[in-house]
């Protein structure tokens, strides 16, 4: 198990997230347990009954229909003749990990969230399970630093404003890992991860963020038929997706000319 402090391989990773998984096949679960109940896709679950790999089979099932909703952009915006060199999808540099696998991790580690989320109200019958919850949030950290670590410059500003977490910050860790495994621009996993899903904006605050992604959703969908999936768009990437689809950004040849000379700063 990597602990504060060690250097760590992709195989340390790998093998402190086998650990921690481990950790829950041991924990003591009687019948006389009451049950933790959590809400996924609409259904009621006892997470103390459902392994991580359940739990994260059942969050992938969610968005089994598009694997990639940055990808799904991408496609949808040449499959109706809007040409651009710009992409919404990015390819991180994932050694050692593909991202079907990341993702998988990430729901999984997301399994140990949803648990002390839903646990806090029971910190004393839940008390035997804190050691293995703490060690998988670490983990969780230590696998987004590894993926931060792998993309510098890119991931930097997600990485500086998530440094030194505390508990209430997991779920932004996770939603990080989410948008390099799903491929998400950094913009837009920054707009997700910091913003959107931030602990330190009200409940009014975070209703009238999802209100603003879905009327940009609806509205592009109404007007373009191109559906932006469950993407948190950042306000550069609305902005860039609407030039696109009202034709009014540079021709094409401009592009290409701008990528030969300055390269891709987007």
């Amino acid at each position: 198990m990597i602990q504060e402090g060690d250097k760590f391989s992709v195989i340390d990773l790998r093998t402190s997230i086998d650990e921690v998984l481990t950790a829950q096949k041991s924990m003591p679960v009687h019948g006389d347990t009451p049950p933790l109940r959590i809400v996924i896709d609409g259904e009621i679950m006892d997470i103390l009954r459902c392994s991580p790999h359940m739990y994260a089979q059942y969050r992938i099932n969610q968005y089994n229909d598009i694997k990639s909703s940055a990808i799904n952009i991408d496609t949808q915006l040449r499959k109706n003749g809007f040409y651009t060199t710009h992409k919404f999808s990015y390819d991180y540099r994932t050694p050692g990990l593909t991202p079907e696998q990341i993702i998988n991790d990430a729901y999984c580690m997301e399994y140990f969230q949803t648990m002390a989320n839903a646990a806090q109200y029971r910190r004393k019958s839940m008390k035997r399970v804190e050691p293995m919850l703490r060690d998988a949030f670490r983990i969780s950290y230590y696998y987004a630093q590894y993926l931060w670590a792998c993309n510098p410059g890119v991931c930097t500003n997600i990485a500086k404003s998530l440094s030194c977490p505390g508990a209430d910050n997991w779920g932004q860790i996770i939603a990080a890992i989410l948008g390099i495994g799903f491929k998400f621009h950094p913009d837009d996993v920054y707009e997700f991860a910091i913003n959107h899903i931030s602990p330190d904006i009200t409940p009014d605050e975070f209703n009238a963020r999802y209100d603003m992604q879905k009327h940009f959703k609806d509205m592009v969908m109404k007007k373009y038929a191109i559906d932006t999936g469950c993407m948190v768009l950042s306000e550069n990437s609305q902005q860039k997706l609407t030039q696109i689809l009202t034709k009014s950004e540079p021709s094409l040849f401009m592009q290409i000319i701008s990528k030969l000379r300055f390269g891709n700063k987007r």
